[in-house]
């Protein structure tokens, strides 16, 4: 009988940690969302994901269901802003703006190499068609 009090109480310690977790991650989203550049750095990834991306209204639809998310967890929490939060929002956000070229690089060289060789066919039917 005792051991199965023992074993109730562990339970019970473990779930109110588990609960605590809990709480504080989502405390911790919260402050996140209300940061001053959480939109940037949305912005920036759903950036991200547009390059290549044939279907680029979708992640409009995404930013303002975002836009919408960060209202309402702006006015759930009035923590202030932490300088470690704002060099970390920051670098992701730079971060985030490099992958974004690197991401673009390869597509800015296809199509460099694209239009060169169109142009190249066009001179080459132009001197055909001259030529009979």
């Amino acid at each position: 009988m005792e051991g199965e009090e023992i074993g109730i109480r562990k339970d019970v310690e473990e779930s109110d940690v588990g609960k605590e977790k809990e709480n504080d991650e989502e405390a911790l989203k919260k402050i996140i969302a209300s940061h001053p550049l959480f939109e940037v750095l949305i912005e920036s990834h759903i950036n991200c994901l547009k390059v290549g991306s044939e279907d680029a209204e979708e992640f409009d639809i995404t930013r303002d269901e975002w836009k919408k998310l960060v209202n309402i967890k702006s006015k759930e929490t009035t923590s202030p802003n932490t300088s470690e939060l704002d060099h970390f929002m920051e670098a992701y956000c730079m971060a985030l703006g490099k992958l974004k070229e690197v991401i673009e690089e390869p597509a800015k060289e296809a199509n460099a190499f694209i239009n060169a060789t169109y142009i190249q066919l066009k001179e080459l039917d132009e001197g055909n068609n001259l030529a009979t």
